[in-house]
């Protein structure tokens, strides 16, 4: 099959070490694994290297075609015009951001087209990106199908967490694209049931949670962490990590009160943090504040091919997630930790819940509880054995349930059904002759 992977949001560098970007590198790879031809379509591609300046190997990618698609010049001067208008005027908003997106769209399309015509491409895979709706408008324009990967609310998660101007016009432009496209692939069911309220036919909604790649993330003969625990002196201490951004919802300030509460009575334990992001400051307040210093470890971020190494490094993985009224997540980290064998523990909450049997295959606690947190800590700490079931448990669960190539023959196997049904009903043909949607009438 020839797949048109369309990712048109500026905040995902398909390079990047963050989620997103995994979610985007591993899904491709898997298609292409697959067999299948992958055109990966984006304004965040840089082709000459990799994250932290590295390389990206890209062995496994024989059947992709990176198409990078930048916002034109007279855009992007446009664009700091209005940065400097808005810090001139002390007011400064993302109106300038909104308005970017917006105009991508033409862009995208523009320059697309042409090309997926020439490859005769079967289908347009796309990750939804706020305000985007050029992939749809591409499927239309090629008589393809259209499947809608989407990961989060981001027009309600745009508002509450960094303000959205152009509010009315990001929830009408996301509610008529999840009505419009052929089919919905969502990560969670809190994403299934909020696509269901907006008039979306649940017949085409697909639920597919995030994944993992189980031959990188691996337990390796002998001490795999080795040279992690080396570098940063961990040497026989029981090593508790994290792994992910730091920012407010992961409840890293909830793991790191549990952590001085574990080291009271159990002073050879560390934790070791790795990531980067806004929380990472008053963390380390935190841990100077409390007498943690020698005790916790912040490596900022890591390049991803290395992330299995400080995985092995660790003797209990943590996703200390806090209270969420609108928990749509499907945690990577988590299916990372339990490929790599580690014993889980996590806050219960939304499809962690799903992914993490307790006492079988991980540990939950209440969410945002510092003593529950300490409590299954200690739990681990103590007992080695259970460490080592729980953490083979998990992996068996996440090498038949959870991998990416998994997800990826799912896909295939949507588009196709999609592909045979349309054609045979002739469908096709009638959309290209309807005008391409736009949010504008």
């Amino acid at each position: 099959m020839k797949i048109a992977y369309v990712s048109a949001d500026f905040g995902v560098p398909i390079w990047g070490c963050k989620g997103a970007s995994i979610h985007v590198r591993e899904m491709v790879a898997s298609l292409c694994k697959a067999g299948h031809w992958v055109a990966v379509i984006s304004p965040a591609l840089e082709t000459a290297a990799g994250e932290n300046g590295r390389k990206v190997e890209r062995e496994n990618w024989p059947e992709a075609v990176f198409l990078p698609i930048p916002l034109p010049q007279r855009y992007q001067q446009f664009f700091k015009e209005y940065e400097a208008l808005d810090k001139f005027l002390g007011c400064e908003t993302r109106l300038r951001q909104e308005q970017r997106n917006l105009l991508y769209n033409l862009t995208l399309y523009e320059q697309a087209l042409d090309y997926l015509r020439s490859q005769h491409v079967d289908c347009i895979y796309e990750r939804y990106s706020l305000f985007g709706y050029a992939g749809l408008r591409l499927a239309r324009a090629l008589g393809v199908p259209h499947l809608l990967e989407v990961n989060a609310l981001l027009a309600y998660e745009q508002e509450k967490m960094r303000g959205l101007e152009m509010k009315r016009l990001a929830r009408e432009t996301e509610n008529r694209l999840f009505r419009e496209t052929d089919r919905m692939i969502v990560v969670s069911r809190r994403l299934y049931e909020f696509a269901a309220s907006c008039g979306v036919p649940e017949s085409h909604i697909h639920i597919l949670p995030n994944a993992v790649d189980p031959q990188r993330f691996a337990p390796a003969g002998g001490d795999h962490g080795a040279a992690i625990r080396a570098r940063y002196q961990l040497g026989g201490k029981c090593v508790i990590g994290f792994v992910g951004s730091l920012k407010p919802w992961h409840g890293t300030e909830t793991l790191v009160a549990a952590f001085q509460r574990l080291r009271v009575t159990n002073a050879g334990t560390h934790l070791l943090i790795v990531g980067d992001g806004p929380e990472r400051e008053a963390l380390e307040n935190y841990a100077q504040n409390h007498g943690l210093n020698s005790a916790v470890t912040f490596t900022g971020n890591v390049p991803y091919d290395d992330v299995p190494q400080y995985l092995a490094a660790m003797d209990v993985a943590v996703a200390p997630y806090v209270p969420n009224e609108n928990f749509y997540f499907s945690p990577i980290k988590i299916f990372e930790y339990m490929a790599m064998g580690k014993p889980v523990v996590a806050g219960s909450i939304g499809q962690v819940q799903e992914l993490i049997s307790d006492g079988k295959t991980g540990l939950l606690y209440e969410p945002g509880s510092v003593a529950g947190l300490a409590d299954a800590l200690t739990t681990l700490v103590r007992d080695a054995p259970l460490c080592r079931r729980l953490g083979e448990k998990a992996r068996a669960w996440v090498e038949k349930e959870r991998t990416w190539e998994n997800n990826a023959r799912q896909v295939v196997e949507i588009a196709d059904e999609l592909i045979k049904k349309e054609r045979a009903e002739g469908r096709w043909g009638e959309r290209k002759n309807k005008p391409p949607p736009s949010p504008f009438h």
